[in-house]
């Protein structure tokens, strides 16, 4: 059964609820800093690189997500749709400058521990719906 995000106020209409999706990125970031924090025992430069690859999806997706969900309303369905269009480009454009600094800036660097972090955000990115809940 689904779970409906809605209220009614005194005169019987439904209203919806917004989704906090500011939590979606909250642990998106908190996952980041846990996998710095368990690859330490394997040394700095890894767990930075993790740390770094983490941030290189959490960063542009928290922008994306800002971009999106800042209209609501079946009125805003056109500006909702363009913002989700704008959103996802400004977000590959920052993915993509980010790991373009991360490669010029960060030296040493393991390109394995960065994508792993990268790839292990996309991962819990799938799964944060069911642990928000």
């Amino acid at each position: 059964m689904a779970r409906v995000f809605a209220r009614s106020d005194q005169s019987g209409f439904m209203h919806l609820r917004r989704v906090p999706f500011h939590k979606v990125t909250v642990v998106q970031l908190s996952i980041s800093v846990l996998f710095f924090i368990i690859l330490q025992p394997f040394g700095f430069t890894i767990s930075l690189s993790a740390l770094l690859g983490g941030l290189c999806y959490a960063l542009p997706n928290a922008y994306f997500v800002w971009k999106a969900f800042k209209h609501q309303g079946a009125r805003s369905a056109r500006l909702i749709a363009n913002a989700f269009y704008k959103g996802e480009a400004g977000k590959l454009l920052l993915t993509a400058a980010a790991f373009t600094l991360v490669f010029a800036l960060v030296k040493p660097l393991d390109p394995v521990a960065l994508f792993g972090g990268f790839m292990g955000i996309l991962v819990v990115n799938w799964f944060t719906p069911l642990l928000i809940r």
